[in-house]
């Protein structure tokens, strides 16, 4: 691939703004990933909760600290076969954007299309998701251990996730250059400059984050009094008495109970949260990018 048609159309740079959004994000996420993680513990192995131990506190330490520094390799390691499998040479470092995001990244002096791009940035958080699902699956005994693999793994694509967000917007056509912290996009002279915005992440998140909570607070006013004019016995939302629960209601005689769990209800409305910002952050503008 060449660049001697394209011109610069737009970067994605680690500026102040997109690390303090990446900082908020990864936070919600490793949130939402331990929720998820729970939850698949729970349907593979039948257990509500878990211990992360070895026996001994030094054993502890070392699976940790293994497990974290494993993951971390791993995932930019990721990157990098998938650069190679597109003709890269990756190397690797890593660095701290403006003395508040700590970051490791593989890099290339290659130029990949679009898709490859997407591919190369998404690969990291679903090979290391599967593997983390297959081993709780064949391996119930060491289930809990993938908790950290999983969380810190799907926390930490963040970034990954954001990229292909915004190169989502553009035409097929156009090429990415990888840099150390940050993405050149080339496209036809015909293609306008890319407008990419950081904000609106709080706003939106805090707005769909508090819908849940209203929604949920409407829920336990009007649900019961419905219920028990519709003459139903039980009702659950959520698996039955477990951590994931989110409302029972019984009948009981010539009244009834009811119980909501804000745990799950908090948990589910930070990812819901989370999902709608994620997608909201860096939408198009009057700049963004025409002639897809």
């Amino acid at each position: 691939l060449n660049l001697d048609e394209c011109k610069e159309i737009g970067k994605l740079e680690m500026s102040k703004d997109v690390v303090i959004t990446l900082n908020a994000m990864g936070v919600l996420a490793y949130f939402a990933f331990g929720f998820f993680f729970t939850s698949l513990y729970t349907l593979f192995t039948g257990e509500v909760g878990f211990n992360i131990t070895s026996g001994t506190i030094l054993g502890t330490i070392v699976i940790s600290v293994t497990l974290i520094i494993g993951t971390i390799v791993l995932h930019e390691l990721i990157h990098g076969v998938f650069m190679s499998k597109y003709g890269g040479k990756p190397s690797y470092g890593a660095g701290i954007a403006h003395y508040i995001l700590p970051y490791f990244y593989a890099t290339t002096k290659t130029i990949f299309t679009r898709n490859q791009f997407i591919v190369i940035a998404i690969a990291p958080l679903v090979v290391i998701s599967l593997v983390a699902i297959g081993i709780m699956v064949a391996f119930p005994s060491i289930a809990h251990w993938m908790i950290i693999p999983f969380v810190l793994n799907g926390s930490g694509a963040v970034g990954d996730m954001w990229v292909i967000r915004n190169i989502l917007r553009c035409p097929k056509h156009v090429l990415l250059e990888d840099q150390k912290s940050g993405l050149i996009i080339y496209g036809k002279e015909t293609d306008k400059p890319m407008n990419i915005s950081t904000t609106g992440f709080g706003s939106g998140f805090g707005k769909v984050f508090m819908l849940c909570i209203v929604a949920t607070g409407l829920l336990m006013i009007i649900a019961p009094m419905t219920l028990d004019v519709l003459g139903v016995e039980s009702f659950t939302i959520g698996p039955t008495s477990s951590f994931f629960t989110i409302f029972e209601y019984h009948s009981i005689g010539k009244g009834f109970e009811f119980r909501f769990f804000p745990v799950s209800v908090l948990a589910i409305s930070v990812i819901v949260g989370l999902v709608y910002a994620i997608i909201k952050t860096g939408k198009p503008g009057n700049n963004a990018i025409t002639g897809q």
